[in-house]
């Protein structure tokens, strides 16, 4: 079947966000025990829900290091944050073959909207799921199930769909959601995470850069012409 679904996780994927994130994790690292994250201690929390990461350094004070976490992210994310050269090319290619888009990822909807209104993505990106959205974050599949019904498909579909679906990511947890989806993953190359690691998880494909993608499309969609 030729794809008809790409859905993308939002930090470290679409928006290079790495340097506003690590940077407001190591604010509150340094606050809370006077130090920053090691890199092994990134290794294990880069792509998990805020609480988590938190909860890394305390489970009992998380609530406070969330909201310190917050401020300090809010602080400093327009300056240190932006999108990956040839993403938005990326986006127009896939709208333009009429492919339909969605962000699902474990970062809240205020940081996921503000990232859509910063580089004007609102045309680009037909539904987000964020982690305010879902009772189970990734890597569990409910984040995949709600964006393809919000995607316009019925459920006695969402099967069908799923393999014409593709999940782009740069985190283990983001390879594991595909997997337990039942759609095809691909692994980004500028991943900050170790990719020695990431390819025990088996990525079904891996991209170099954003235009890459639409390659991948093709390869797919030339074994179904010749499988059909």
């Amino acid at each position: 079947m030729a794809i008809k679904y790409i859905l993308f996780d939002f930090d470290g994927t679409l928006v290079d966000s790495n340097e506003a994130v690590i940077s407001s994790l190591n604010h509150v690292a340094i606050d809370y025990r006077g130090y920053s994250f090691q890199p092994h201690e990134l290794e294990e929390i880069l792509g998990k829900p805020i609480v988590d990461q938190m909860s890394f350094l305390s489970v009992d004070e998380s609530p406070r290091l969330v909201d310190l976490y917050r401020v300090e992210y809010r602080r400093v994310q327009d300056a240190m944050t932006s999108i990956y050269e040839g993403m938005v090319e990326l986006l127009r290619a896939l709208k333009d073959r009429g492919i339909l888009t969605a962000v699902v990822s474990n970062k809240g909807r205020n940081g996921i909207n503000h990232g859509i209104e910063k580089f004007n993505l609102h045309d680009l990106i037909d539904t987000a799921i964020s982690l305010d959205d879902v009772a189970n974050p990734k890597p569990h599949q409910e984040g995949v199930l709600m964006a393809l019904t919000k995607l316009g498909v019925p459920q006695e579909f969402i099967q069908n769909a799923l393999e014409m679906c593709l999940f782009v990511g740069d985190s283990g947890h983001d390879l594991e959601t595909a997997k337990n989806a039942g759609c095809k993953s691909v692994l980004v190359g500028w991943t900050l995470l170790n990719r020695d690691k990431l390819m025990k998880l088996k990525p079904d494909y891996i991209i170099e850069s954003p235009k890459e993608l639409l390659k991948v499309i093709d390869q797919i969609e030339l074994v179904e012409v010749k499988n059909g």
